[in-house]
């Protein structure tokens, strides 16, 4: 393949999912009703070659899991911007069941190979934050939470292009846009945005790492690692801004690269 696009095909039910790939989340599904979703994962591949996928399931309760919680997973790879071509089933991980293992949380780690034409550099050059201020740490991912609130509100786009910058270069690099598609991600970069956002409670945050130590973020209950806006006028929806910092080195600030 010229442009392979790998996919996760996800089916739950009766159980909270986690997945990560490179130690990087993917996809999160908290609720406990049945679902089932195939879903993109170029973003966490930085280049070919195996690629570790942790796949945690959660009760819904502080109890064990459910036993009749199910998960599926497959792993696809089909060629990108050519949807008649049919994909390629890369690895299956085997039914997850829990009739006779009884426990609140289920967590396993398996690998699949991936070939991909690119490479990335994303964190993998990074410093290890575990060895940061921790506090330090806080109070500056809480000062950028502001700063994307604000850009998000002022509906500054050159302000949004520079903050986000290298994400978006390897996102564009992973997933193959075409001039066009890059055209189209800029002129919606805002829409359908509440008019008015405000972040919740500060104190709802939790530091967590990613990326072996090298990615950090806020994160809070049931919700990706990123910052959580509510509208202003409450018959509006809020959003997560799901994003992961990084350091290139020791004197850096951290910068935004997933």
């Amino acid at each position: 393949m010229n442009e392979p696009f790998y996919e996760l095909e996800i089916k739950t039910a009766n159980c909270f999912i986690e997945i990560l790939i490179n130690d990087i989340p993917v996809f999160n599904h908290y609720q406990n009703d049945g679902m089932a979703v195939d879903y993109p994962i170029n973003d966490a591949i930085l280049k070919s070659g195996e690629q570790p996928i942790e796949v945690r399931i959660l009760s819904s309760t502080r109890e064990n899991i459910s036993k009749y919680a199910v998960c599926e997973l497959k792993i696809f790879v089909k060629e990108a911007n050519k949807e008649a071509s049919g994909r390629n089933l890369v690895y299956q991980i085997p039914m997850i069941d829990f009739k006779e293992n009884k426990t609140p949380i289920y967590a396993n780690v398996f690998s699949f190979i991936a070939n991909v034409p690119y490479k990335n550099v994303g964190w993998e050059n990074s410093i290890n934050l575990k060895k940061q201020d921790e506090n330090l740490l806080v109070k500056e991912l809480e000062d950028y939470l502001q700063k994307i609130m604000s850009i998000y509100n002022s509906r500054n786009e050159k302000e949004y292009e520079q903050f986000f910058k290298d994400r978006t270069i390897e996102h564009t690099k992973s997933f193959y846009l075409t001039s066009d598609e890059i055209k189209e991600n800029k002129a919606s970069i805002f829409y359908g945005l509440p008019k008015k956002i405000e972040s919740i409670n500060k104190n709802l945050y939790k530091l967590v790492f990613y990326g072996n130590n090298k990615l950090v973020s806020l994160q809070t209950n049931d919700q990706p690692p990123g910052f959580v806006f509510e509208s202003i006028n409450k018959d509006e929806y809020g959003f997560t801004e799901m994003v992961l910092f990084h350091k290139k080195n020791i004197n850096s600030s951290l910068e935004v690269i997933r």
